[in-house]
Parts: C-alpha cells; sequence; structure tokens
C-alpha cells in the first residue's frame, strides 16, 4: 500500500495550522486520488507526498551476531590502520569497552 498525503512543505517554519491535510491510502502503483489532488495549489505551502507502507516487522540482530560483527569490523579497521601492532590494539580495545563488543 501507498499512502498520499498534503504535508506542509517547510520543515524549518512553524506550521500555521495542521501539519497533514489530508491523506489517502492507494494500491501500490495507482497515481496520486482526486481528493488529495483537489486541494493541492502548485507553489503553495503545502505538497504532495507519498509514503511506502509496509507490514513488515523490524529485524533486530541478535546481540551475538552484533557482537560478531562489532569484532569483526574491529579487526578490519584496526588491520587497516596499523597491522603491526593489531593483536594489542585489539585486545585493548576489548578490554576498555567489553560490553560494547559481547552485542549489548
Amino acid at each position: 500500500m501507498w499512502r498520499y498525503s498534503l504535508r506542509w512543505a517547510y520543515p524549518h517554519l512553524p506550521c500555521p495550522g495542521e501539519e497533514v491535510l489530508v491523506f489517502e491510502d492507494v494500491p501500490a502503483g495507482e497515481r496520486a486520488p482526486a481528493s488529495v489532488m483537489a486541494l493541492f495549489i502548485p507553489g503553495g505551502d503545502y505538497m504532495v507526498s507519498l509514503d511506502f507502507l509496509d507490514d513488515k516487522p523490524i529485524r533486530r540482530w541478535s546481540p551475538e551476531r552484533k557482537a560478531q560483527a562489532r569484532q569483526r569490523n574491529l579487526e578490519r579497521r584496526v588491520m587497516k590502520a596499523a597491522p603491526l601492532f593489531a593483536d594489542e590494539l585489539i585486545t585493548r580495545e576489548l578490554t576498555n569497552r567489553p560490553d560494547y563488543f559481547k552485542g549489548k
């Protein structure tokens, strides 16, 4: 589903009225509905916006997966910057921030 709406166009200025004047949900690929376009004034203070509605839940990484990625990225960064002292620097970073590198 897509959501067409008529929204305040200037985020840096306070809105004098409603932020969203009208919105309507339509099947994906449809053109903007007449109910939204009837209120639209070209050059006005409100713009036609399109939001893509998604019903999928957000997938979060497990703490173990986060820990693996963080340690891998640490090793990659240290090896690029100072490969001669990589072991010492990685050990120091793991002891200074153990919770971060455990995925918390």
